[in-house]
């Protein structure tokens, strides 16, 4: 079975569920909103926050909108994906990202990464964002190391901001007393909550309404892909109806089901 057999059975133009979505096509809803005006405000304030979210609750798409409404003449985003490199390997990451050449010995790697991003900030004119995104990977070494980064100028002002991205293991680590100084500096805590249930039907219309369908019946109308919630004859299935995603149906099955799958 392929995606483009699926495509052409159910009548869709493109994946309505994919992850290759522009900013501006993502799904607005109360957390992801919230999300992002916090994120901004921190990066404003280059400051150090934490963001974290159950899995799916979004987290790094609200990053996405987030950075994407900033001025590139005046931020440069440092993304690390997979934190799980240990703290020489965090420090290697930022002077690459910043074009430095890395040094060898750690001992003086953590002095050029603490210029580098003193420097993108004090003569280029650009606020430094350091991202790390699945931050409850990192262990305490990583988060003390981070800490360390921010201490700039007698410990006065931070030349950077730092967004931590993570599960709620994330939270409760950073609680833990090892890590109070970590704890005391983090200006920005935003727990994502899930989205509620006319928020998950917003979604499911939002998404559908990007990838419209060219034939699909429901209670006998044609629609235009704006609307999947509810029951739904689909071509090919000699007329037997299936449940869609959000139709409230006890125990329906969903109406994602592949050709000849009865």
């Amino acid at each position: 079975m392929t995606i483009e057999r699926l495509q052409s059975f159910y009548g869709l133009t493109r994946v309505p569920f994919g992850r290759d979505l522009a900013p501006g096509m993502l799904h607005r809803h109360n957390s992801h909103a919230e999300a992002v005006a916090r994120i901004t405000w921190c990066i404003d304030q280059r400051a150090l926050g934490v963001i974290t979210g159950e899995v799916g609750a979004g987290k790094t798409v609200a990053l996405r909108a987030a950075l994407s409404t900033l001025d590139i003449s005046r931020h440069t985003t440092i993304y690390l994906g997979n934190p799980a490199i240990g703290v020489r390997g965090i420090h290697h990451h930022i002077v690459t990202a910043l074009g430095g050449v890395p040094r060898f010995h750690h001992a003086t790697l953590v002095p050029q990464a603490t210029d580098a991003l003193a420097t993108e900030h004090a003569e280029r004119g650009r606020t430094p964002i350091l991202v790390i995104d699945e931050a409850h990977l990192l262990d305490h070494d990583q988060l003390e190391s981070l800490r360390m980064l921010t201490n700039h100028d007698m410990d006065s002002r931070s030349p950077f901001a730092c967004l931590l991205v993570g599960q709620p293991t994330l939270r409760r680590k950073i609680k833990l007393g090892v890590l109070a100084a970590l704890d005391q500096r983090i200006a920005l805590r935003y727990a994502m909550p899930a989205m509620t249930a006319e928020e998950t039907t917003s979604y499911l219309k939002h998404h559908l309404g990007l990838a419209p369908l060219t034939e699909l019946r429901v209670r006998g109308s044609q629609i235009n892909g704006q609307s999947m919630i509810g029951r739904a004859t689909f071509p090919g299935h000699g007329g037997r109806r299936r449940h869609t995603p959000g139709s409230g149906r006890a125990g329906g099955s969903s109406g994602w089901c592949a050709p000849g799958d009865r």
